[in-house]
């Protein structure tokens, strides 16, 4: 009697062990966890621009991207119908992230380059008239984009919170052909299409 007492204890024993590992193998293995989602990057808003703005971009377009830059507008001194003026030549700035990062530059032709390769060209579509007569103009410009990257598939770019820029009202016959480098700053806001997810 005490032998059976003693193996049914036994087998009582390795059967309730066998059901903890059982039940801790089915403990591990309840099946992968759900896939996190990628994580968005940050919000890009668009620029608040006055109700009558010339600037706007289509409603089919989102801001993905926004600049600062630092850097001068380039003048030449030319002859102009009876007197002589400072001729816009060309933008030559650099591109900052956020973070004080340069990451690009702005230029000849109105131009964006990215340091990952990715570029604009882009042409004045509209301008608004800045706060401050002695800020540049505000813009909206229509871009080409070359390569991949940052500026990938970007249609559009406002340059908006300028500040300098512009050079005297007029410059004098012994300055012909002198060349006038005036510091500016601003913001530049990139424009692609909407993502079909988000309408």
């Amino acid at each position: 009697m005490i032998n059976f007492t003693l193996g049914h204890v036994r087998a009582r024993i390795v059967l309730t062990l066998g059901a903890t590992i059982l039940s801790g193998c089915a403990t591990v293995a309840t099946g992968p966890a759900t896939p996190t989602a990628p994580a968005k990057g940050p919000t890009v808003a668009a620029p608040s621009l006055g109700l009558f703005s010339s600037i706007k971009v289509p409603s089919d377009r989102e801001a993905v991207l926004q600049l600062s830059a630092k850097g001068v507008q380039v003048f030449r001194c030319e002859k102009r119908n009876s007197g002589y003026a400072w001729v816009f030549r060309q933008p030559d700035a650099e591109l900052i992230e956020a973070n004080g990062q340069v990451v690009g530059r702005h230029g000849a032709n109105f131009s964006f380059e990215h340091v990952d390769g990715s570029r604009l060209v882009a042409t004045i579509a509209a301008y608004d008239d800045a706060p401050k007569s002695t800020d540049l103009r505000w813009l909206l410009l229509t871009t080409r984009s070359y390569g991949k990257g940052a500026f990938e598939s970007v249609t559009h770019v406002q340059r908006v919170n300028t500040h300098g820029g512009m050079p005297p009202e007029r410059c004098e016959s012994s300055q012909v052909n002198q060349v006038q480098r005036v510091e500016f700053t601003s913001d530049f806001v990139f424009y692609r299409a909407k993502s079909s997810a988000s309408g």
